[in-house]
């Protein structure tokens, strides 16, 4: 087969590649200058969570693409209902082959509606712990409390047993402390109770309470148990460890050694 080249219109055809290229540069311009319009008009008027605005960003963006794409293409003279034919054949065979990705994207849907936490907000997902930094389409992120960044699958967000520390309002604290079987644990109980009653970040109601936790190999084990506010849960626990210690200290109490007693052979 021979095929006739003074019968193909070069000039026709250069033009309208031209006019294609240029409406894929024009258009991908305006795509990414109407994301980052959609974001800051979004974060300005305040009224969108700051965990979804990425989303609509995003969302913006790709519809803008995908109408540059198509009228690209209608330049070329490549007819769009055979490309929607096409895309829906290959989205099918994509979808069967990337199914964990299709079930991220589904599952951080569901987050964003549920919205079991939002960007900012100190959580715990499955034993993972951090400030939340982002909700995409496919991952989580995070910053661990120690600053470490933390990536997880929104599908194994979507499964996980999720801790959402800043929106408790009140955080309890458990402390415990070792003094010797010798020792009067209704004096260390009074020095204990005195360092609470001091402390102006406890919370009143509900009480406090300094009681016997448990006897161990070595030591009769109490527990100090009280209630605070959530944003002072961190530097409350801190101090009344020290302050404790320090009471205890002064009243003479030591905590004894660990002993751990071997089986007789």
């Amino acid at each position: 087969m021979k095929f006739d080249l003074s019968k193909i219109n070069v000039e026709q055809y250069t033009i309208a590649g031209g006019s294609a290229l240029v409406i894929l540069v024009i258009g991908w311009v305006l795509a990414g200058w109407a994301g980052t319009l959609v974001r800051k008009a979004s974060l300005r008027s305040g009224r969108l969570s700051p965990t979804v605005v990425p989303l609509f960003a995003k969302l913006t963006r790709l519809s803008i693409l995908v109408v540059v794409l198509l009228a690209a293409l209608e330049k070329l003279g490549i007819q769009t209902s055979g490309f929607f034919a096409m895309i829906g054949a290959a989205g099918l065979a994509i979808g069967l082959a990337l199914k964990d990705t299709v079930s991220d994207v589904a599952a951080g849907i569901v987050l964003l509606i549920l919205r079991p936490f939002d960007v900012g907000e100190a959580v715990d997902i499955g034993g993972k712990g951090g400030t939340v930094t982002a909700i995409d389409m496919f991952q989580t992120k995070l910053t661990s409390f120690d600053g470490v960044p933390i990536i997880i699958n929104n599908s194994a967000v979507r499964t996980s047993v999720i801790q959402n520390y800043s929106r408790a309002q009140i955080r309890r604290i458990d402390l415990e402390f070792r003094i010797s079987y010798g020792d009067d644990i209704g004096k260390a109980r009074a020095a204990v109770e005195s360092v609470l009653e001091k402390e102006r970040r406890v919370l009143k109601d509900p009480p406090s309470q300094v009681n016997t936790l448990a006897l161990s190999e070595s030591a009769v084990v109490l527990l100090a148990r009280c209630n605070t506010s959530a944003v002072d849960f961190w530097d409350t626990k801190l101090d009344l460890t020290r302050a404790i210690k320090e009471s205890l200290e002064r009243e003479g109490f030591s905590a004894p050694p660990y002993v751990r007693w071997a089986a007789a052979q």
